[in-house]
C-alpha cells in the first residue's frame, strides 16, 4: 500500500470510525490515553468465557491519528476473531508499520494509544476471570 493510501485508511478510520460506542454490557471498560497528545480511549471488551473476544467497542476523543488507529486495531481484532492471547501478542512496531511509520513520524503514542489500551482491557478481563475462578481444594 502506499503512503498515501495509508493516509487515506487512517483518515477514513478517523473520520468514520468502526464500533464507537460504549458498550452497556461490557465485561471491561477499559480507560487509557497519552498525555503526549492529548487523546484518550475507553475500550469496552466482552469475552466469549473461552479465550476469545465476544465483542469490542470503544469511546474517545483526539487526533486524527489516535483515533484512526484505534479503530483499525479494534475493527482488525474482531475482523480476524483474534484470541486474548493473540491480542497480547499483537506487536506495537508491527502495528505502527502496518499503519505505516511514515505516515505516523514521531507520533506512535498517539497509533498505539487504543492498542495498548486493548491490551490492558484483555489482562483486567484474564485477571478477574482467574479471580472468579473456583479454587481447587488438595484433599490430605
Amino acid at each position: 500500500m502506499s503512503r498515501q493510501e495509508r493516509i487515506a485508511v487512517l483518515i477514513e478510520h478517523a473520520r468514520n470510525p468502526r464500533r464507537k460506542w460504549a458498550m452497556q454490557d461490557a465485561d471491561v471498560a477499559m480507560p487509557g490515553g497519552s498525555p503526549e497528545c492529548g487523546g484518550s480511549v475507553v475500550v469496552y471488551l466482552k469475552g466469549d468465557g473461552d479465550g476469545g473476544v465476544s465483542d469490542l467497542s470503544w469511546t474517545g476523543e483526539g487526533d486524527t491519528i489516535g483515533m484512526g488507529a484505534t479503530s483499525i486495531v479494534i475493527e482488525r481484532v474482531l475482523h480476524e476473531r483474534l484470541s486474548m492471547d493473540a491480542v497480547l501478542d499483537l506487536d506495537y512496531d508491527g502495528f505502527v508499520e502496518d499503519l505505516g511509520r511514515d505516515v505516523i513520524g514521531n507520533r506512535t503514542r498517539n497509533a498505539t494509544m487504543g492498542l495498548s489500551t486493548l491490551k490492558s482491557a484483555v489482562r483486567k478481563y484474564l485477571k478477574d476471570q482467574r479471580a472468579d475462578a473456583p479454587k481447587e481444594r488438595t484433599v490430605a
